[in-house]
């Protein structure tokens, strides 16, 4: 396994480093120039007064020379941390030779077409092929499409909680009501069911004692007439909800619902754009739940880091049913990104870095210090997640589990990031702070940044709990 020292130099020495006010006077400047000619839909450079100057590793630095430990990992894309040399070393070999080729084979392209599925779950193991997109939104969007055509009909299942993206189908799937409103009417035939969200059940309940009802209501609905869907072409859901929470199901929840997919002839994909990719310890997040196969993996973020690329990897029996030069694109599977692709690959699976392995192992002792904090905090209402995915959902009240407000979430993220931790709440409430950092972040750096919100969060206990 890769030592902390090895790791150490992958990141700026001394992190975090912090020296006046934030945002210092550079920074400003770039900020309020963004402010003036970027449009104001953005998500991550509004609501924090922060600059990207620099990254190495797990960590970053801001134009004023501010260096802070990322516990972002751009929000599930660097994996493998920012800049890692062996990638660096890819761009500067492919960059000269070939970059962009419109939507056609070439070299790496086709080369991690066939890597992917070799590195794909049970079902779809050597046994898939992959379409490639160039955001997750555009991913989504394009396996819930393929989905219809394959199986000739309609109807679209997600889950509440639930985060797919911002075009098309993708927006129809995602449920907050901050991407929402306003942009209206959404896809048709879209349909949204509970998610297994424990901590909050939707009928109250406490697991195990709940039975798996929101599991078994997804099949009742698939399975039973008069529940008003007849056509199911597809569930879509997210091994761990990301914006939803940070939540895993429990081990029933997936076995159930995939199990529900095939009595009803619906196709079961599970979307790995933010948790995939040996985040979770595994290569996919949905091998936790072991024996579940699905009919699609939608990809993204990690798998190309520093460059834009994603896709859908779909079981090979449904290829034939694709009618072939039906969907033409301009950007997909660009010739850096898929050399990017392929050596990160070769970074995650390298059996002498092991860096799935110590995500799970630090994972979990990270994790400690967080559920050690749980125990004396009034404010701390659960803690969950797996491997480097991992969240602190704050409340008002254990009791109740009444959320803390979303003004003082805000407050503590700039908080943390005056203390030189940057990270990003998320959540039906937006009182879950999220933890995923590069699966190279030293273990002190991530210390550090569990250690300081801890602390800020025992200063600030009275004043969260108003």
């Amino acid at each position: 396994m890769i030592s902390e020292a090895e790791l150490k130099k992958l990141s700026f020495k001394g992190a975090p480093k912090v020296s006046g006010a934030l945002p210092g006077p550079k920074t400003k400047e770039i900020w309020d120039q963004s402010w003036k000619y970027e449009s104001p839909t953005r998500v991550g450079g509004t609501y924090l007064q922060f600059v990207w100057n620099e990254a190495l590793g797990a960590t970053v630095s801001d134009p004023d020379g501010n260096i802070f430990i990322d516990m972002t990992g751009g929000l599930g894309v660097n994996n493998c941390g920012h800049n890692h040399p062996k990638v660096v070393e890819t761009v500067i070999k492919q960059a000269p030779k070939l970059m962009h080729t419109l939507d056609m084979v070439n070299p790496p392209r086709a080369a991690l077409a066939k890597r992917l599925s070799e590195i794909m779950p049970p079902g779809l193991k050597d046994n898939s092929f992959t379409v490639f997109d160039t955001s997750g939104s555009g991913a989504v969007d394009t396996a819930v499409k393929y989905a219809k055509m394959i199986t000739r009909r309609t109807e679209i299942i997600g889950f509440q909680g639930a985060y797919h993206g911002v075009y098309g189908h993708s927006l129809g799937l995602t449920v907050s009501p901050h991407y929402r409103v306003g942009y209206e009417p959404f896809v048709p035939n879209i349909h949204h069911l509970p998610y297994g969200y424990c901590y909050r059940c939707f009928i109250g309940a406490k697991y195990p004692d709940c039975g798996m009802a929101c599991a078994r209501y997804v099949d009742y609905v698939l399975n039973t007439p008069y529940t008003g869907i007849t056509q199911p072409a597809c569930v879509i859901v997210e091994p761990i909800q990301g914006e939803g929470g940070y939540c895993p199901p429990p081990a029933e929840f997936f076995p159930i619902v995939a199990e529900a997919c095939k009595k009803a002839g619906a196709l079961f994909i599970v979307d790995e754009i933010q948790a995939g990719f040996g985040r979770t310890g595994k290569m996919w997040a949905i091998e936790h739940w072991g024996g579940v196969e699905p009919d699609m993996i939608v990809w993204g973020k990690g798998v190309s880091e520093e460059i834009p690329l994603t896709g859908v990897t779909i079981k090979a029996e449904y290829q034939s049913k694709l009618e072939v030069g039906s969907q033409p694109a301009t950007f997909p599977g660009n010739a850096l990104a898929c050399s990017i692709a392929l050596k990160n690959i070769e970074i995650m699976t390298d059996q002498n870095d092991e860096l799935m392995k110590r995500a799970e192992i630090v994972g979990e002792e990270i994790m400690d210090i967080f559920r050690k904090a749980q125990e004396t905090s009034p404010v701390i209402g659960e803690v969950r997640g797996k491997g480097f995915m991992m969240c602190v959902e704050l409340v008002k009240n254990k009791g109740t589990r009444e959320p803390i407000n979303p003004e003082k979430s805000f407050g503590l993220m700039i908080s943390l990031m005056n203390k030189g931790v940057l990270n990003f709440v998320c959540g039906r409430y937006g009182n879950v702070f999220r933890f995923m950092p590069p699966l190279t972040t030293p273990k002190e750096y991530f210390e550090t940044a569990a250690n300081t919100f801890v602390n800020l969060v025992k200063e600030q206990e009275k004043d969260l709990m108003v």
